[in-house]
């Protein structure tokens, strides 16, 4: 799947991944009742028992350089059989591997990054630097202990670490590319970066990674972030700048092609889809 717009002045295009199956809702929400998330996935056409979500990822065309902003799941089939589309997606858009002169990575988790290496071990992308924050690459680099860490610290050892020389380093708040300013934003891993584009858009990455139940439920604790505490003022903190700004959103799991703006509603938000 493809879809070309605009990003101010740089031409863009979401190609997919495909989507990924995870786990029931209560399991990932800590907080709100298990009946009120039903009613917000039901709401919003989505199946109550399980939480479904795309890998959106965004192909930008500027300074004269193909970016690529995650990679997706590679040939993992880790949250099922329909991930690993993005090398024919990226064909499909008129784009080859070579063509990518630069992948910029939220973050190091397996459906963010897993697509930068191919299985016998050479790089997917052979002519492109990889971006990705200071704090990232310390935190993954450092073999971290703790639940489910194992698992994304061999990834990144496998997809990351073997293109060193090829790494740069992005710090918050640096322009690392014309029109592409990185914010720091810390919790579902310490090193995770949004990116805000000139023309009044943002790649929110796994801040608030699900429509509707990141934005319903803004304030409850999300099993995928390293630091819940730290991610949900994260997470309420980048929505408010969003909303106060009109920023648009690129997101990255939301329902295809991801994009829309977020309007507050109480104490949560609500994503509206589309362009304008």
């Amino acid at each position: 799947m493809i879809h070309r717009f605009q990003v101010g002045a740089m031409a863009a295009t979401i190609v997919s991944d495909g989507p990924l199956r995870l786990h029931r809702p209560e399991t990932i929400f800590h907080g709100p009742e298990k009946a009120a998330m039903a009613a917000a996935l039901t709401a919003s056409g989505q199946a109550a028992d399980r939480v479904f979500v795309e890998q959106n990822c965004l192909i930008l065309e500027t300074g004269g350089r193909t970016v690529l902003f995650d990679n997706g799941m590679g040939s993992s089939k880790l949250y099922g059989e329909y991930s690993g589309k993005l090398l024919d997606s990226l064909r499909e858009a008129g784009y080859a591997p070579g063509d990518i002169d630069a992948v910029v990575l939220t973050h190091a988790h397996s459906d963010h990054c897993w697509g930068t290496m191919a299985d016998d071990g050479t790089p997917n992308f052979p002519n492109a630097t990889l971006y990705l924050s200071e704090d990232e690459l310390s935190f993954w680099a450092g073999d971290p202990a703790g639940p489910g860490m194992a698992e994304i610290t061999e990834g990144f050892q496998r997809h990351v670490l073997p293109l060193r020389n090829r790494i740069s380093l992005v710090r918050d708040g640096q322009s690392f590319l014309p029109g592409v300013h990185a914010m720091a934003t810390p919790g579902h891993t310490p090193g995770h970066m949004v990116y805000a584009f000139d023309g009044g858009w943002c790649f929110t990455g796994d801040v608030a990674f699900h429509d509707p139940l990141s934005y319903a439920f803004p304030e409850a604790a999300c099993v995928y972030d390293t630091e819940p505490d730290v991610g949900r003022k994260t997470r309420l903190k980048l929505l408010d700048w969003l909303v106060h700004d009109r920023i648009g959103i690129i997101g990255y799991h939301h329902p295809w092609p991801g994009l829309g703006r977020l309007e507050r509603s109480g104490r949560s938000f609500r994503f509206i889809p589309g362009q304008d």
